[in-house]
């Protein structure tokens, strides 16, 4: 333990500094020891770097693991040995990746492979990528096998954002309705309902169900926001569960339109990341634990699993995918005729190919048939408090008397 002092010297100059001990008491007598007189002594309190406490803002992303890769693809191949290309990339990029490529270059002075410093930070090296390092390596081409890991997982990082910019604008959209809504109820109606009971007369049943749901929110505009951020973190907690995880993606594979575009992203990537590892020398059953253990989706992830458990018992991989739904039809028999042909690697790059584009063509249909609907009916929930409120003023203006 750290801690920080204030103390005099014997000719009285005062003095601060740092001591490691076990204990106050240690800290004490070393400080008595060393001829100090002890002001003030009090444990140093140490907070978490960024990246630590929130992984997702400061933590290493998916881009910093590419950019890496093809930086140190170029200095390996300009001659310059692993250790000082590690030390160089350090200098540059996100302070949690600076941090992690200094712990490597550490393991690699003591004697670890470089796969091997890799493979102790899994949250930053996932599986495959371990197992490619060490695949390049052993076969003496360790520049050549970053560079294609590095252009795989840029098309793999450039699917995954279209399917999540899919999925977003519907979101926004809809959040941006429910936003309106309690804010008309919340605030406008109710100062609208004061000014019909100074007028009185008889108000329109839709008016009438706006006003009692203005009042409603108005008085428990508190509870309401407290409920909201209450179901907000339960929900988030549950996603985060595997059964809720679970839930969750299955739920995304069923929604119309969205669902088609993720899973032919899913499938695009998956086929990808299977070519890749059978080229580098990966066994297909290894690597089908790889991509399962890997993948976004939970419902995915438990059918590649069951395609691995039926290849391990003899199957080829075109008749386990064959048994399971997930898979289309289409993708079975092309990867028979890759397997027939002793083509299996670059034919799964055609299958990731076809459904790369097929993921496309679903993001674009979704986009341009949400864009409208959803804009209509935002405009027509809005418009139907609107509609409500100015029905009920004319009403009123006309019941006056002249």
């Amino acid at each position: 333990m750290e801690f920080s002092y204030s103390a005099s010297t014997a000719e009285g100059s005062m003095i601060k500094g740092v001591v490691e001990a076990e204990s106050e008491l240690a800290a004490e007598e070393n400080l008595w020891r060393s001829g100090l007189t002890i002001i003030d002594l009090r444990r140093s309190i140490h907070l978490p770097p960024m990246d630590t406490m929130l992984p997702s803002l400061f933590g290493v992303k998916r881009k910093d693991l590419i950019l890496f890769s093809r930086n140190i693809a170029t200095l390996l191949e300009a001659g310059i040995p692993i250790l000082r290309a590690l030390v160089l990339s350090s200098r540059f990029g996100r302070r949690s990746m600076r941090h992690i490529l200094l712990d490597i270059s550490r393991e690699l002075e003591k004697g670890s492979r470089f796969s091997e410093a890799c493979a102790k930070y899994p949250a930053v090296f996932p599986q495959f990528y371990v197992y490619l390092i060490r695949t390049g390596e052993e076969a003496g081409n360790l520049p050549q096998v970053l560079k294609d890991v590095a252009g795989y997982m840029d098309k793999d990082e450039a699917t995954s954002a279209k399917i999540k910019r899919s999925l977003a604008y519907p979101a926004f959209v809809c959040l941006l309705a429910v936003g309106a809504v309690f804010v008309m109820l919340t605030f406008v109606v109710p100062a609208i309902t004061s000014l019909f009971d100074e007028l009185g007369g008889e108000l329109p049943l839709l008016t009438r169900i706006f006003m009692a749901l203005g009042d409603f929110f108005s008085a428990n505009f508190l509870y309401m926001i407290g409920g909201i951020a209450l179901v907000g973190v339960a929900g988030y907690a549950y996603q985060k569960s595997a059964r809720g995880k679970k839930q969750k993606d299955k739920l995304i594979l069923k929604l119309p339109l969205i669902g088609n575009a993720v899973i032919k992203g899913q499938l695009a990537r998956f086929t990808r990341n299977l070519s890749m590892l059978i080229g580098a020398g990966v066994s297909l059953f290894e690597a089908l634990r790889l991509i399962s253990e890997t993948t976004d989706n939970s419902v995915i992830a438990e059918s590649l699993e069951n395609v691995r458990v039926e290849v391990n018992n003899g199957k080829l991989l075109s008749e386990a995918m064959g048994k399971d739904s997930v898979f289309p039809n289409l993708m079975p028999e092309m990867i028979r005729v890759g397997e027939e042909t002793g083509t299996l690697e670059p034919q799964l790059a055609k299958v990731s190919a076809l459904y790369e584009e097929e993921s496309d063509r679903a993001i674009a249909q979704v986009t341009s048939m949400l864009t409208p609907a959803l804009t209509i009916g935002v405009g027509f929930i809005i418009g139907l408090v609107a509609v409500a409120m100015f029905s009920s003023i004319y009403s009123v203006v006309g019941a006056l008397p002249e």
